[in-house]
């Protein structure tokens, strides 16, 4: 076996781990002000989403943005990919969301990554939804594509899981 000169493994350690002039930034430590201004974004969506305020809550996503799940109807059913409008997902929300006393999802970690006026976000939340007395708990990763215009960070798609 060929074993490659130790400058080589690491100088390839070292290029793959350094970040591209123009390219994404990984948030893996300290923010930047960018990351900051989109954390902040999604902290809002979350409160506003868990809140209930379905004008506010569809205040963060650009027109024709979408929110994509795979999602099982009944026990026995096949799971089927549901992609929705915001007005869509927002018309349905009573009887989803709105249907319990208790509904809410919280941010708990996010890996952001901007470029220009692009930026994606990981991340990882904690939801629960039911009564007092049938409170359902589970945690899911939320997928988002954001785009700034006219000055402000808003979603354009939405794609989520839940841990299973």
């Amino acid at each position: 076996m060929r074993r490659l000169p130790i400058h080589l493994v690491l100088l390839a350690l070292v290029t793959a781990c350094s970040p591209t002039p123009d390219g994404p930034s990984d948030t893996s430590g300290e923010l930047g002000p960018e990351e900051q201004v989109v954390r902040a974004a999604l902290e809002q969506y979350y409160a506003d989403f868990s809140a209930r305020d379905w004008d506010a809550f569809a205040s963060h996503f650009h027109e024709g943005a979408t929110m994509s799940t795979v999602w099982m109807p009944a026990p026995e059913a096949t799971p089927a990919l549901q992609i929705s409008t915001i007005p869509e997902f927002v018309e349905q929300a009573p009887d989803g969301p709105g249907s319990q006393p208790i509904f809410e999802e919280r941010m708990t970690d996010v890996d952001i990554r901007v470029s220009g006026d692009l930026a994606t976000a990981w991340s990882r939340y904690d939801a629960r939804f039911g009564s007092p007395d049938e409170l359902m708990e589970w945690s899911g990763i939320d997928a988002f594509t954001l785009i700034r215009h006219a000055g402000r960070w808003r979603i354009v798609s939405l794609a989520y899981v839940s841990d299973e």
